[in-house]
């Protein structure tokens, strides 16, 4: 029992001296101090720290004497108590690390003429898709005319753990990447409209988000900030699933990719919702 109880945040002389106070009923320091088997020195200080917590009460006498709370209510005071020091935690490490991250963000690595490139096979795939989107500064380019890609998109959004791929987009937007995607016109996307994350994502419409729609049979990738491209490869079995994604650092094919993908974009027509149409 010491050991669950000093895991809802008491000490181990605390767990002890709450324990040996149970058994007796009520007694003094003394008493407390000789059955938990703590030092003299520090039964008072102990002793003070439970009642603090709620976990004792004092009777006003001299020498005091010490009784328990009723277990049941202690140890709701215990696990309020952890919960709020985990609330709090979990709010600076989440603070430390979106600073972290914009301070990371603005290293940037040593310019090389050299290829580098990476693969993702099966649910990591889609990790690297949304690592991609959140990790991108500048601008992020979306093509996906072919109808298979985007019938497929369309099917993988609807699994609730894929929501983080529209989240990605939506916090990437807020933070001012200039975001442009190509579907296919063909297939329809209306029903995602009603998702909290889109209605937001669509009020960026026109001012950092854009969205074009074509019908292209083209090998889907993304752009990321002009240095980086991902190709998709769809399942040769199943063209409806994503079979890996390949990750490449290549300037030049990414400039080569940029001009294919705003040559397209400049002729689509664009889309603002189901309930404004699509104005060409």
């Amino acid at each position: 029992m010491i050991e669950k109880l000093k895991k809802l945040g008491l000490t181990g002389y605390e767990s002890q001296a709450y324990l040996a106070l149970l058994e007796l009923g009520d007694g003094g320091a003394d008493e407390i101090a000789l059955n938990a088997k703590i030092p003299m020195g520090r039964i008072y200080n102990v002793l003070s720290n439970l009642e603090e917590a709620h976990l004792v009460r004092a009777q006003d006498t001299r020498p005091r004497r010490y009784t328990c709370v009723n277990p049941a209510a202690a140890m709701e005071w215990l696990s309020k108590n952890k919960l709020e020091e985990l609330r709090r935690t979990g709010e600076e490490i989440e603070t430390l690390a979106n600073a972290l991250a914009t301070e990371l963000s603005g290293v940037s690595g040593k310019k090389t003429d050299k290829t580098f490139w990476t693969v993702a096979i099966g649910e990591e795939s889609h990790e690297l898709v949304r690592e991609s989107i959140m990790g991108s500064q500048r601008e992020l380019l979306v093509f996906m005319p072919s109808k298979i890609t985007s019938e497929r998109l369309r099917k993988d959004l609807m699994k609730e753990d894929r929501l983080k791929i529209l989240n990605a987009l939506y916090e990437t937007t807020k933070k001012g990447v200039e975001i442009k995607v190509v579907l296919n016109k063909e297939v329809d996307f209306s029903l995602f409209e009603e998702f909290p994350v889109v209605k937001q994502l669509l009020k960026y419409q026109g001012n950092g988000f854009n969205c074009r729609f074509a019908a292209i049979p083209a090998t889907p990738f993304d752009i990321i900030d002009g240095e980086s491209v991902l190709l998709q490869m769809l399942n040769p079995i199943n063209p409806e699933e994503l079979f890996a994604v390949v990750n490449i650092k290549d300037a030049k094919l990414a400039e080569e990719l940029r001009k294919k993908f705003y040559t397209i974009w400049d002729k689509a027509p664009e889309y603002f919702g189901k309930n404004t149409g699509i104005i060409s």
